[in-house]
């Protein structure tokens, strides 16, 4: 077994985490928050359907801006989201089509690519083997936000805010905006 197999069978694995964390979720679940107590920007409002819309737009853009020459960019994802918010079950597909799309993004890398540098979406330049094992953390981390996350909220029939919106707020001054 080659490196970019064991890599793509472990980005398999980390995604795989994130649909069982997901699995049985309801959309007023989906939706509910835990009062934010601390300093920290979660890269979401720290909504489970935050989450999910965070793990997959940004494997997207790892995906585009790494791997595909900037094809999608953050605007465009942005857009993407506000026309299926706040559905939650638009959210998980929309976390399986972000998968495909990643896995599809480097399905032609080879051992000997692993150290390329391709470009991060905020511009800095990495090997693809970073990259990938960046997303591959990412998918296992949020995994387990969501897992306590299941155990710590009650449903709601509170929208949450848009995660569309938070894309643009955080991420218009990038260089793949």
């Amino acid at each position: 077994m080659t490196v970019v197999d064991s890599l793509r069978r472990l980005s398999v694995l980390a995604h795989q985490e994130m649909v069982e964390a997901v699995e049985g979720v309801s959309e007023g679940q989906s939706w509910a928050v835990l009062p934010n107590n601390g300093p920290d920007y979660l890269h979401s409002d720290g909504s489970i359907h935050a989450i999910a819309l965070h793990v997959a737009t940004c494997k997207v853009m790892y995906a585009s801006a790494g791997f595909k020459g900037t094809e999608i960019r953050w605007r465009d994802l942005a857009e993407k989201v506000d026309g299926f918010e706040p559905s939650w079950q638009r959210a998980v597909e929309y976390l399986h089509e972000a998968q495909r799309y990643w896995l599809e993004s480097w399905s032609d890398l080879e051992d000997d690519g692993l150290q390329r540098e391709i470009q991060h979406p905020q511009g800095a330049m990495l090997p693809a083997i970073e990259v990938i094992s960046l997303m591959i953390r990412h998918d296992s981390y949020h995994a387990g936000q969501i897992a306590v996350l299941r155990y710590g909220v009650a449903e709601t029939d509170l929208h949450p805010p848009s995660a569309a919106e938070d894309i643009r707020v955080h991420c218009a001054d990038s260089v793949s905006w």
